[in-house]
């Protein structure tokens, strides 16, 4: 198993003490966080209900006052036409009745006397005298004598559009009987205007904005339609208006989808709530059906922003808040508390991690620690890393890297079909010749120092250093199916090192070098060859022999590139596409298998069409 696959199996020391630490904060605080909370939610729902309960019933007691007066001058004119006090056929006495009613009922427009048989007369507040009036005029005049013949006293209709007045109306009619006769009614008209005045001077506490609807979805009285542009409006629609079109878009919403209810609501409380965003702001509508004014389905109510219950919600989440930023605070203690402890610790993992992957540059530095078994843990570590370091210099990296994954023995010898190269320094030998051994080393070292991570960058294991060449191959330790491929991208990649190796020794004046590479895919024996006290992971077979034959057959093409590429047929198959090839005639002594022949040049990279 990696050190990744242990590190997952448990919790880390510097996760591990933090989270007991704030368990025990959290277990110890939450049952005191809990009650509080509880109890400020609990004032609070019940302060929201009360408070909300007393202007909805503010604003519906004062419908009451404002529409009963009417009811009860019909009343009286009713009685008071059944004791014959008031002759219902005579229009001066009825003039004199209806001063006096209109002054003790300012919210009337204009009273009705609606006979069986004869012509309806017309009392208006403008005029203050009765008036003949055509029963056509009269909205619904036969269904209020209807709907009368069947009424014992007062009762209200249904809200309707006067085309005389140019508004909705609120009607409320009488019936007259003289000795058990019916003889008509007597009716009295309250404009919506009035009653959206009525509603301005409620002056409602806290941007709460109140309506009257009727029909669910027709607006009676709303702030907009005491203004002149409202009331324009709606006269030039002739017709009561819709909640879209009193231009309150947060009344508009009130039947929104989607309705949110609001937490402190229950069934016990006598009216209905509920809230929903407009615009990226939240309302709350609280509102009342209103069964006094049947047939006339009044819904009463208004609406506040949510700035206020949600600065009250935010009061009583403070106790959380407060609550959660202590215990943040504890966590943080224990955070840099279990860092602290687990400092050493971690730094030894991450050496672990490091070293696992041959990254030992990477390889933190283990300082002492105050706990004595974890210094001498970080002595041993590193005297280990330091001799895994050396065997990784002298052995493949790939292979090391292989070797480290694996879980019990060693890598079994098997046949693979894999690419070898054969790289080799053209004139190293006339180079060193006369020239000290330290200079010759260095010029070597340099160049391998640009060829070897050119192979390793694609994937490449170098098996072993040749004199002044190399042998590395594709496709083991670690299996993979493009390594035909990738060794292609690897020798053009040595190509350009040495062309870049080359430029800058020009610069300097000094010797420029050339190479020749052999590429071929075949199948070969990879795996242990030696014995108990030393083994190499090798390559051997004839894909090998003729890597290295074509190698050497570099020297004869006529190429003037610093670095010659043969790449047998085989090899030339398994790369694809993607490739600039120059075909070679001929091929070297003793390699006439049918994979490899015909040979080519490999120059570079396709050119992008």
């Amino acid at each position: 198993m990696s050190i990744e696959g242990i590190r997952s199996a448990g919790w880390p020391i510097a996760r591990l003490l933090p989270v007991l630490l704030v368990g025990l904060v959290f277990l110890a605080m939450m049952p005191i966080i809990g009650v509080a909370y509880y109890a400020a939610q609990s004032n609070y729902e019940a302060s929201a209900r009360e408070r909300n309960e007393v202007m909805v019933n503010l604003v519906t007691r004062r419908l009451h006052a404002h529409l009963d007066a009417i009811k009860s001058q019909l009343t009286y004119i009713g009685d008071a036409i059944s004791r014959g006090e008031i002759d219902f056929d005579n229009r001066e006495q009825w003039s004199a009745f209806a001063v006096g009613t209109l002054a003790a009922a300012p919210q009337a427009v204009t009273f009705v006397v609606l006979p069986v048989d004869g012509q309806p007369s017309t009392f208006a507040r403008a005029d203050r005298r009765m008036l003949p009036e055509r029963r056509e005029n009269i909205p619904g005049a036969d269904q209020l004598l209807e709907r009368a013949r069947t009424m014992e006293g007062p009762g209200w209709g249904k809200p309707i559009w006067s085309d005389v007045l140019g508004e909705t109306i609120l009607p409320i009619i009488v019936p007259i009987r003289l000795h058990g006769e019916f003889r008509g009614l007597v009716g009295a008209a309250i404009r919506a205007t009035d009653l959206s005045r009525f509603l301005v001077n409620l002056q409602l506490p806290d941007e709460r904005t109140p309506f009257i609807l009727f029909d669910h979805d027709k607006v009676l009285a709303h702030p907009f339609l005491a203004q002149p542009e409202g009331i324009a409006l709606q006269r030039a629609r002739g017709r009561a208006s819709t909640l879209a079109e009193v231009g309150d878009p947060v009344l508009a919403s009130i039947w929104a989808p989607d309705q949110r209810e609001i937490d402190w609501t229950n069934d016990r409380i006598p009216f209905k709530a509920h809230w929903n965003w407009v615009n990226d702001n939240s309302f709350g509508w609280f509102y009342r059906q209103v069964g006094d004014y049947v047939p006339a389905d009044l819904t009463v109510g208004y609406y506040a922003p949510g700035r206020e219950s949600a600065w009250a919600r935010w009061i009583v989440r403070g106790i959380l808040i407060a609550g959660a930023l202590l215990m943040l605070l504890t966590a943080i203690v224990a955070v840099l508390l279990g860092r602290r402890l687990a400092r050493p610790i971690l730094a030894l993992a991450d050496a672990a991690r490091s070293v696992e992957r041959l990254e030992f540059d990477k390889m933190p530095e283990l300082g002492s620690s105050r706990v004595r078994e974890l210094s001498l843990a970080n002595r041993a570590f590193e005297r280990m890393a330091r001799g895994l370091r050396l065997s990784a210099t002298y052995l493949p990296r790939a292979l090391v890297a292989h070797l480290t994954a694996q879980t019990g023995a060693l890598p079994v010898s098997e046949d693979r079909v894999i690419t070898v190269m054969f790289c080799d320094l053209e004139g190293y030998s006339a180079y060193s010749n006369g020239r000290p051994a330290t200079e010759a080393a260095s010029y070597l070292n340099d160049l391998l120092a640009c060829v070897g991570p050119a192979i390793e960058a694609h994937g490449g294991t170098i098996d072993k250093y040749i004199g002044d060449g190399l042998m590395a191959f594709w496709g083991a330790p670690e299996q993979r199916l493009d390594h035909g491929r990738a060794a292609c991208h690897g020798a053009l990649m040595v190509a350009r090192e040495v062309e870049a190796f080359n430029a800058e020794r020009r610069k300097l004046g000094l010797h420029a070098c050339r190479m020749r590479i052999g590429l071929h895919t075949g199948t070969v024996l990879v795996g242990n060859i030696g014995f108990a006290g030393r083994v190499d992971y090798t390559a051997i077979g004839e894909a090998v022999n003729v890597a290295f034959r074509l190698e050497q057959f570099g020297r004869n093409v006529p190429e003037p590139d610093e670095v010659r590429i043969v790449v047998s047929a085989s090899c030339r198959q398994a790369a694809q596409t993607g490739f600039d090839w120059m075909p070679l005639d001929g091929g070297p002594v003793g390699v006439a298998t049918e994979d490899a022949l015909p040979l080519s040049l490999l120059r570079g990279p396709a050119a992008v069409q």
